[in-house]
C-alpha cells in the first residue's frame, strides 16, 4: 500500500492505484515491516478533526489499515526488525521520554531520562532505529555514543564521539582521535585512523575517504570487511552498493561532476557520463532514477527503460520534482508543490496527484 493525499488528508492505494485506505490521516509514511507511521489531529473534546489548537499524536497502522499502535506519542521512527523509537514530549516541562516499541505497541522499555535514541536526533521520522539486534543510543549529559538491546540492556558503554549503526556486521565509529569499525561486542575489527571519514558497509563494500596530499583533494575507495582496500581511491564521491551497482562521481568540483555506478571490482557498468544529480541514488528492482526521474530510468545495463517521468525544475534543493526507488513494482513521485503520485515499472502513472 502506498500513502496518498487528497483534499488535504491522507490514506493509502494499493498497486492498481484503488483506495484501500480512506484518506483520513492529517500525514501517513510509507509501510516498513508490516506497518505506517500515521498522523491525528486530536481536539480537545476528543473528536479527530483539524480544528485550532488540537493535538498532534503519531500511532501505525497494519496491512488492513487498523491501528495497530495507539496514536499517543510525538513521533515514531520507521520500524525495522519488528521495533520502532518512540517518544513523548510532557505538555507542561516539555521534558522528552524515549521508548522501544514493538508492532503492536507494546512498550519493550523506557529509556532512563538522560538516555537518547539517536536516530531520533536527526529528524528520524525516515531512519530505523535498530540495526542487527542493536540500537544507536547517546547520553544526554556527555554526548557520548553507545549501543543497547530492544530491552534497553548495555551492550556496548557510551565511549564515542561519533558512531553510526550496524551493517554487514560492522558498525562505524570515532574515538577521541580516529575512526573505527567495530564489531557487536566492541571489539576493534577495522582500523580505520588512516582514513579521513567512512561509510556504513552494504554488500560487503563499505567507502572511505583518503586525503590526496598532493592534489589537495578527498578522494573516496571501498575496503571489505577485513579492511583490505578493494576498489582504489579515485572517486570524488561514492555511495553505498545496491543490487551489485554503487553510484560515484569523477570530477573536480560539483558542477563538473560525471556519474557512472561501478561493481565490486570498480568497473563501469553505466556510465560515468551521465549528467545526474550528485545525491545518493539506490538502485532498486533492476533500475535507477537519472536526474531525479528528469532522465528517466536506466537499468543495470545503462539502456533506458522508463521515458523521463517528470519535468526538471529550477526551483530548489528541498522542493524540486523527484521520482524515487521502486518498491513492489512502484515507485513514488514527489512533486514541487509537495503533491504525491506513484508510477509502474512502464513509466504510467497509476496515481497522478495532478488530476
Amino acid at each position: 500500500m502506498y500513502p496518498i493525499q487528497v483534499d488535504g488528508k491522507w490514506g493509502y492505494i494499493n498497486k492498481m492505484g484503488k483506495i484501500v485506505v480512506e484518506p483520513i490521516y492529517a500525514w501517513a509514511d510509507d509501510f516498513y515491516d508490516g506497518v505506517a507511521i500515521v498522523l491525528i489531529k486530536d481536539s480537545s473534546d476528543g473528536s479527530k478533526d483539524s480544528k485550532e489548537g488540537a493535538s498532534l499524536k503519531y500511532g501505525a497502522i497494519d496491512t488492513t489499515g487498523k491501528m495497530v499502535v495507539k496514536p499517543d506519542f510525538s513521533s515514531i521512527t520507521m520500524f525495522n526488525e519488528g521495533v520502532a523509537g518512540a517518544v513523548k514530549i510532557d505538555e507542561m516541562t516539555y521534558d522528552l521520554t524515549y521508548f522501544i516499541i514493538d508492532r503492536r505497541g507494546k512498550i519493550l522499555n523506557t529509556l532512563p531520562s538522560e538516555m537518547q535514541i539517536a536516530s531520533m536526533l536527526f529528524n528520524g521520522m525516515g531512519m530505523q532505529t535498530q540495526s542487527e539486534g542493536l540500537i544507536l543510543v547517546q547520553d544526554d549529559k556527555t554526548e557520548m555514543y553507545g549501543y543497547i538491546d530492544r530491552y534497553g540492556k548495555i551492550i556496548i558503554p557510551y565511549q564515542y564521539y561519533e558512531a553510526y549503526s550496524f551493517s554487514d556486521g560492522l558498525a562505524l565509529v570515532k574515538n577521541d582521535k580516529h575512526y573505527q569499525y567495530i564489531d557487536k561486542t566492541g571489539k576493534v575489527m577495522i582500523d580505520a585512523s588512516k582514513y579521513i571519514f567512512g561509510k556504513s558497509f552494504s554488500e560487503g563494500l563499505a567507502a572511505v575517504a583518503v586525503e590526496n596530499k598532493e592534489r589537495s583533494t578527498v578522494e573516496y575507495g571501498y575496503i571489505d570487511t577485513k579492511g583490505n582496500m578493494k576498489i582504489e581511491p579515485k572517486y570524488a564521491r561514492a555511495y553505498r552498493f545496491s543490487e551489485g551497482l554503487a553510484k560515484v562521481c569523477v570530477g573536480e568540483s560539483i558542477n563538473e561532476y560525471s556519474i557512472g555506478y561501478i561493481d565490486e571490482s570498480g568497473a563501469y557498468k553505466i556510465g560515468p557520463t551521465l549528467s545526474d544529480s550528485y545525491g545518493e541514488t539506490l538502485i532498486s528492482e533492476g533500475l535507477v532514477p537519472i536526474a531525479d526521474g528528469a532522465g528517466g530510468y536506466m537499468n543495470m545495463e545503462g539502456k533506458l527503460s522508463i521515458d523521463p517521468v517528470v519535468t526538471q525544475v529550477e526551483d530548489n534543493y528541498l522542493k524540486h520534482n523527484m521520482a524515487g526507488e521502486f518498491r513492489n513494482g512502484i515507485a513514488k513521485v514527489s512533486l514541487s508543490d509537495e503533491s504525491i503520485g506513484y508510477i509502474d515499472r512502464t513509466g504510467k502513472y497509476i496515481w497522478d496527484p495532478r488530476k
